[in-house]
């Protein structure tokens, strides 16, 4: 196999290791929502401009609680303040973690893909008969409207 982007042996204790995180994390976070397309599709949505506007805003409110309704919440904004400022943190290396993991996905998948074109153009190259046959059986519904474009150099189509 030519191609090795992402080499990578998983042992069974670090398997448990890392689902009995996962599910710790899953606890830990059971509190966060899940929102509908729809949902957040109506949502207003806070980007960086929004975000200094209801900042500064916020801290005029907190000077001068007199000008509020009785009924504004004011505690349950500084809440939601806080925990936006504790949640970014967290979101912020789950992301990363998640597209290592995409990443780590990616490189393995093209490495297995790569190396199944190889295996497959050196059965063709080499005649090797029963498995060609086979081989071709299983490839030809994959690649049966992929066919190589005119003029393309790179061929990912077994034949």
């Amino acid at each position: 196999m030519r191609q090795n982007i992402a080499s990578l042996v998983i042992d069974a204790e670090t398997l448990k290791a890392i689902d009995g995180t996962l599910a710790t994390l899953e606890k830990q976070l059971e509190d966060f929502i899940e929102l509908s397309a729809e949902q957040r599709r109506e949502l207003l949505k806070l980007g960086p401009k929004s975000e200094v506007f209801c900042r500064e805003t916020l801290s005029v409110m907190e000077r001068s609680p007199g000008a509020l309704p009785g009924d504004f919440d004011m505690d349950a904004v500084r809440e939601d303040r806080e925990a936006l400022d504790q949640v970014r943190p967290i979101l912020s290396r789950l992301r990363m973690l998640t597209s290592r993991a995409n990443d780590t996905e990616m490189a393995l998948g093209s490495d297995l893909y790569k190396a199944a074109l190889e295996g497959y153009r050196f059965a063709r190259a080499s005649g090797a008969g029963a498995l060609l046959d086979e081989l071709k059986a299983q490839a030809n519904p994959r690649f049966k409207s992929n066919r190589k474009r005119k003029g393309s150099d790179d061929d990912n189509t077994p034949t």
